[in-house]
């Protein structure tokens, strides 16, 4: 029995990124730029404007919580 394995199926952990809103939509949903690809996501939460940094999970596009407002600098290897 690994009970690694077990406690997270037990306690799931997110898949954790970084957006930052652009956009608030009429119908509440927020409209995001990943800071990682520049990818447009739709994200559901409240209490944010737009230009806020925030970390989501990708999986579910819930907003996990407000997110430092750093400049993000991607290097490729």
């Amino acid at each position: 029995m690994n009970i690694l394995k077990t406690l997270q199926a037990v306690f799931p952990q997110p898949n954790r990124q970084a957006a930052k809103i652009t956009k608030i939509r009429d119908d509440g949903a927020l409209e995001a730029v990943t800071l990682f690809g520049g990818h447009s996501v739709v994200l559901r939460g409240s209490g944010y404007a737009v230009g806020a940094s925030v970390f989501y999970d990708a999986k579910t596009g819930r907003i996990l919580e407000a997110a430092p407002d750093v400049k993000v600098v991607e290097i490729r290897v």
